[in-house]
């Protein structure tokens, strides 16, 4: 049988060169790597050990609710801090921060008598630290990659995210089992262990911080909103963030998931399970096949279609009466959304100068962040008068239609290429 082309082989497979030709990037990755485990074994340890100290839901969600608000806080100021100062130093104090967070949750979840409100104060600690550091590791990638790179780094982040939110809460509820506080302390070892990979990293001080040295920094509101000027009025990169804003109505879906298998799928919790794991492998397939992304010669073009294709996708899940076919959809919804996801890394990172990379990229993570939460209220709110599969299609619909709109008139992103010419003006 003839051999498939070495050419094409390259093009369907995961391009590691990153990793392979830059030491620092390498550090880089592994450090996110510890950080999206630690995120993801902190979800499960928290709301374990707040409901068995008190037995209330209540308590869960305001514990879960201040942990997601320091965290939105921390990507916000840490975006601030990343286009002022030495991005290496920021790295550096963030995860240490949050390291001593999980040495505290530990320490206080082994004493006999645990406290609720240091779990409270904790937690929200944890959630700013891993915000700061976040918005400084994504900052800092640039600048630690060739330029033609940018999209295989943004592959490889999205790759460790996926499997980390399928694999942290796993870990975390198997180590749980012997006692929230190992589980603590073994995210703290992970976290503090990652600061000796951080050190070796060189000098990151952005161009804004070595411009004008004896210029007073602007209050950190103000410098917020430059950030939001800036986008506002980027065609690129204020398109991409635009074109997020439909992705944000897109997050609410899982919600309906248990209501959707149950009334449409005729599936219990297994088929429920099979659900929310089938997005997150088809974006894992998307990753390792990724190797075209960073030689396509529209890549915002792409990034247009794989969103109409997903929103459409969504559309078709809530016709689906069968939970394999549901599954399967789903499955491809999840490698259109992660192949418009790395393309939109690496066209925000190449559009966005230096000195605006980290309120930049503070801003989108809080719009993948926050997304979630605001989808989640509509569908909720939306489920109390619709079937769950009405709801589905719905939002699937108006999204496509939406995104297709964009695509049309969204020229600048359209045209938009991985090395971007000046803005004007």
């Amino acid at each position: 049988m003839p051999r498939p082309p070495r050419r094409l082989l390259r093009r369907l497979t995961m391009d590691v060169t990153p990793l392979r030709d830059s030491g620092p990037f390498r550090d880089v990755f592994v450090a996110r790597t510890v950080s999206v485990f630690g995120i993801g074994m902190l979800a499960v340890a928290v709301p374990v050990q707040v409901y068995a100290l008190t037995g209330s839901t209540a308590h869960v969600g305001a514990v879960s609710a201040a942990e997601g608000f320091a965290l939105l806080a921390g990507f916000l100021w840490g975006g601030v801090l990343a286009d002022r100062s030495d991005r290496r130093r920021l790295m550096l104090r963030a995860r240490t921060a949050a390291g001593v967070g999980f040495v505290l949750l530990a320490l206080n979840a082994f004493l006999p008598s645990p406290s609720v409100a240091a779990i409270y104060v904790l937690a929200a600690w944890d959630g700013l630290a891993t915000g700061v550091s976040v918005t400084a590791l994504l900052a800092a990638t640039p600048a630690l990659v060739a330029p033609d790179k940018l999209v295989a780094a943004g592959a490889l982040n999205a790759l460790t995210v996926r499997l980390g939110s399928m694999a942290s809460p796993a870990l975390g509820g198997v180590v749980s089992a012997f006692g929230v506080g190992w589980n603590y302390a073994a995210a703290a070892a992970g976290t503090l262990g990652t600061i000796g990979l951080l050190t070796r990293l060189p000098v990151l001080r952005p161009d804004a911080a070595t411009q004008e040295p004896g210029e007073e920094p602007a209050h950190p509101l103000r410098a917020v909103g430059d950030g939001f000027r800036f986008v506002a009025s980027h065609r690129v990169v204020g398109s991409l963030m635009l074109l997020g804003l439909l992705f944000m109505v897109a997050g609410g879906i899982p919600v309906l998931m248990p209501a959707f298998a149950a009334r449409a799928l005729d599936g219990g919790p297994t088929t429920v399970g099979l659900l929310f794991a089938a997005p997150a492998c088809g974006a894992v397939l998307a990753s390792l096949t990724s190797g075209w992304a960073g030689t396509f010669r529209a890549p915002g073009l792409a990034l247009l279609a794989a969103s109409v294709t997903g929103f459409a996708l969504l559309a078709c899940l809530g016709l689906a009466r069968h939970a394999a076919l549901a599954v399967a959809i789903l499955f491809a919804y999840g490698f259109a959304q992660s192949v418009e996801e790395i393309l939109r890394y690496g066209l925000i990172q190449s559009h966005t100068p230096d000195s605006h990379l980290g309120r930049v990229n503070a801003l989108w993570a809080a719009q993948e962040t926050g997304g979630g939460a605001v989808g989640s209220l509509g569908a909720g709110a939306l489920g109390r008068y619709l079937a769950p599969g009405a709801v589905i299609v719905l939002f699937g619909t108006v999204s496509a239609a939406l995104a297709l709109a964009l695509a049309l008139t969204l020229t600048g992103l359209r045209t938009a290429t991985l090395r971007p010419e000046p803005e004007p003006g």
